[in-house]
């Protein structure tokens, strides 16, 4: 990929489609305008050749920031990249700088391997990543949209997010607003579901098993009601039933 360093007018640049950060926040912006007002601007934009325009590859906070101090142009490196390429500079660089909240970066990756027709596999190999660090990556967006809005905003974290992913459909509404409330950090909040899904799961066998005995009941009273001389001893354990049921001959 060819790449040059030059000044471009503010109103030659155009947004890249395939920004993957979402939320530019105004006081972080504002503190960067003020900064480059005095400082001068530190790193270059990166931007492409879209028409008789330029658009944005990487450095839309220094973009916006230019803007809003007033600038009328910006030192910029023109590459030459495709779409794919753009996008996937896109998110390098943000997930340099760590501008990126979770689901912003599950998101863009999501795209790309979309766009590109990648696997988890090869895509966490393209980003220098793990798998696991791509596949829990994925998996917040499975969550519903107050969940993945409240780690956009930061109301939870990342790791309080992978841990309401085992958290049972129709519960999940509940255990949120428990974890948030009470400002579960997330070793309490792992411990608090960790808790709720056991219960649930010994919840359910016990449920099963109180279907197998009632089962096992209404077949034994069945047998009595057609004239058979039985009785039936049920003896509960720590971890098990037992069923006694003696027929005479």
């Amino acid at each position: 990929m060819k790449k040059e360093i030059v000044r471009i007018k503010l109103d030659k640049i155009i947004p890249n489609k395939n920004q993957p950060r979402l939320d530019f926040y105004d006081e972080s912006i504002r503190g960067l305008a003020e900064s480059i007002k005095r400082n001068g601007l530190l790193q270059p934009i990166t931007v492409r050749k879209n028409g008789d325009k330029f658009e944005l590859i990487a450095g839309e906070r220094r973009y916006r920031a230019s803007l809003l101090n007033g600038s009328k142009d910006i030192e910029a490196i023109i590459m030459e990249s495709s779409d794919e390429q753009s996008a996937k500079l896109a998110l390098i660089e943000n997930l340099q700088r760590e501008d990126l909240n979770a689901i912003e970066q599950a998101m863009a990756m999501k795209r790309i391997m979309e766009s590109e027709d990648l696997t988890q596999n090869e895509l966490a190999e393209r980003l220098g990543y793990k798998q696991s660090t791509v596949a829990n990556k994925l998996r917040l967006l499975k969550l519903p949209d107050y969940i993945k809005k409240a780690i956009s905003t930061g109301t939870i974290t990342e790791r309080h997010a992978r841990a309401l992913l085992n958290v049972p459909e129709e519960k999940l509404e509940e255990v949120y607003l428990t974890i948030v409330n009470r400002k579960y950090n997330v070793s309490k909040t792992e411990e608090y579901i960790k808790e709720l899904t056991e219960a649930h799961k010994r919840k359910g066998v016990s449920s099963n098993l109180r279907i197998g005995v009632n089962t096992i009941r209404e077949a034994y009273e069945l047998c009595k009601r057609s004239g058979i001389d039985s009785d039936m001893q049920v003896t509960e354990y720590e971890d098990n039933v037992k069923i006694v049921i003696r027929m005479k001959k």
